[in-house]
């Protein structure tokens, strides 16, 4: 048909590997990832197996790279340190808001990629080699909020007796997987109310500000709620 552009093999490549990983991650959600097979992702993505060994070559090297996708959001995502938010965060003269735009970003990134976690800690558990690529995950993270700490101590923000190592350590237990999927999965609580107790938990943990009001986790809006710590 004239005006109708056919998809170049690149593209067309592109669009099968897509298929495959949204495939992949389905399974790997529905049935945990000992369960799932090569062959159930190619007959899912409509593809011989062939075509998936080829292009991801290992079960575990598509795990991680349906992770790393979904984390991100997009496959032409940026790495995190190179996002507007992140710089925006790093760059802010308030420690309030440099907080809230962690916990705004880093939670929706959580919100992507929860459903892959328990795949992801049983994968990790069996296959050194995905473990060492979930080990190097949970280093870049830990890395991130130590910067994001730095920050806030070169800003004058660490409540008194607090160094970085310390705050980060805090940072990474509270603002992490386990702390996430125990308030939402596991308790029930909205992701809103989950926001706005970490941004009050880490404000008077590491700020040491206590003028934090939150008079229900339940129904607050977050962006209205860290308005007050912005301005």
């Amino acid at each position: 048909m004239a005006g109708v552009k056919t998809p170049s093999r690149a593209e067309r490549a592109r669009g099968t590997r897509k298929r495959m990983r949204d495939s992949a991650r389905e399974l790997f959600v529905r049935q945990g990832y000992a369960a799932t097979t090569m062959d159930e992702i190619a007959s899912e993505a409509g593809v011989a197996v062939q075509t998936v060994y080829y292009t991801f070559r290992t079960k575990g090297a598509l795990l991680c790279e349906v992770m790393e996708v979904t984390a991100a959001g997009a496959e032409s995502a940026p790495p995190v340190a190179q996002r507007a938010w992140i710089r925006e965060a790093m760059t802010s003269p308030s420690p309030q808001r440099a907080l809230a735009l962690a916990i705004e970003h880093g939670t929706a990134i959580f919100e992507r990629a929860a459903p892959l976690w328990p795949a992801m800690n049983a994968a990790a558990a069996a296959d050194p080699t995905i473990g060492e690529y979930w080990t190097r995950v949970t280093a870049g993270r830990r890395a991130g909020q130590h910067a994001l700490v730095t920050r806030l101590a070169e800003l004058g923000g660490l409540r008194p007796g607090l160094d970085v190592e310390r705050g980060t350590d805090l940072v990474v237990v509270l603002f992490g997987h386990d702390t996430y999927t125990g308030l939402v999965e596991g308790t029930g609580w909205t992701v809103s109310a989950y926001k706005a107790w970490l941004f009050a938990t880490l404000t008077h943990q590491l700020l040491g500000a206590r003028r934090i009001q939150v008079k229900s986790l339940e129904g607050v809006s977050f962006g209205d709620h860290v308005s007050e710590w912005t301005r």
